[in-house]
């Protein structure tokens, strides 16, 4: 299972809580997030996005060991 992937399945990570590590100077980082997750709002989930994703579920929810980037 990708990042994306378990960030739009699994219901209990709070979205809110990663974003605002994922992106700490953006004001609306949920939505933000959201739209990437949902390749709204011409926002698509890079690489990169998966990389600072996994880190911050790291620090929110400890090892998760299971995930990959791609």
């Amino acid at each position: 299972m990708t990042v994306e992937e378990y960030l739009k399945t699994n219901k209990a990570v709070n979205i809110s809580e990663v974003a605002k590590l994922m992106f700490p100077n953006n004001k609306t980082a949920p939505l933000y997030l959201t739209n990437k997750l949902n390749k709204t709002a011409n926002r698509t989930f890079t690489k990169k996005d998966s990389v600072d994703a996994l880190k911050a579920l790291k620090t929110l929810y400890g090892s998760i060991n299971d995930l990959t980037i791609e």
